[in-house]
């Protein structure tokens, strides 16, 4: 491969990765850096957006963010002010919308966003009113999925959320009741796996979730400290990580993502890092 293209495709990775993981987060702006140079991975700064206050393009406790991919256009959770806000990928305002409440549209406290790659339809996870809601691509309101409980397609604390680039299936972090629940696009309960405790398929406050391209799901099993794999139907394929801050360790471990070369980074945050793991 030629290191052009190499440094094409690793830029657009690690963009995406530091926009999942949602860099400047505490201090209310959103941050971009991409790759120069040759593979010894240096950066530069590009840009920032975002103040603290109320208005367009401003925060309160910004929080989770999603690019669309067929737009290549900034999704951004702003928790306090309740509201999802979009922005083009020089962080230009183009609209927003939410407030708190529990109608429709509405939010009480905003977790994991994701932009299905099919679609560009977006999926919030509205925690406080534990469910899930779909929106268009210009935030208008399509459909919702979950309530309280522990039934199928029940929510008891959602967190995270991700789509199957190939089906547009919607999988869903159910943190406290340790596990995981599968839907269709239009909300259809699928099905759903896991358990309390600590052997191989059962988690232990589940925390973030991702799906690589062939369709394999990737959950951080935050209180084991490691993360599992799934096939798309919930089979348990394999795990990795204990407890410590040595190489393929966690403490704390939260956010988690898949790139176009399978591989897996790990946000770590007891030990401040981030991990990245490749295909054996």
């Amino acid at each position: 491969m030629k290191l052009q293209s190499y440094s094409k495709k690793v830029t657009a990775d690690l963009v995406l990765i530091l926009l999942v993981f949602g860099v400047g987060a505490i201090i209310n702006n959103i941050s971009l850096a991409h790759a120069v140079g040759g593979a010894g991975g240096q950066y530069k700064f590009i840009t920032k957006w975002g103040l603290l206050g109320t208005g367009n393009g401003q925060f309160q406790n910004v929080g989770h963010i999603a690019v669309d991919s067929k737009t290549g256009n900034i999704i951004v959770g702003d928790q306090g002010n309740e509201r999802i806000q979009k922005f083009d990928s020089n962080g230009k305002f183009l609209s927003k919308w939410g407030s708190v409440g529990t109608g429709n549209g509405q939010f009480n406290h905003t977790e994991g966003i994701v932009a299905d790659s099919k679609t560009g339809n977006i999926f919030v996870v509205d925690q406080g009113n534990n469910r899930v809601q779909k929106f268009d691509s210009n935030g208008k309101f399509l459909s919702k999925l979950g309530s309280l409980g522990t039934g199928n397609g029940k929510f008891t604390d959602p967190g995270d959320v991700a789509t199957d680039a190939k089906t547009s299936n919607v999988y869903t972090v159910d943190r406290k009741n340790d596990r995981i629940e599968k839907f269709t696009s239009d909300g259809k309960f699928l099905s759903q796996w896991g358990s309390k405790g600590a052997a191989d398929g059962q988690f232990n406050h589940p925390e973030g979730i991702a799906i690589d391209s062939s369709g394999n799901v990737y959950v951080v099993d935050k209180d084991n400290n490691r993360v599992e794999k799934f096939d798309s139907n919930g089979k348990f394929i394999t795990k990795w990580g204990s407890l410590g801050s040595g190489n393929g360790q966690f403490n704390d471990a939260k956010g988690i993502a898949v790139d176009s070369a399978g591989r897996v980074y790990v946000t770590d945050k007891g030990n401040n890092n981030i991990q990245v793991f490749a295909p054996a």
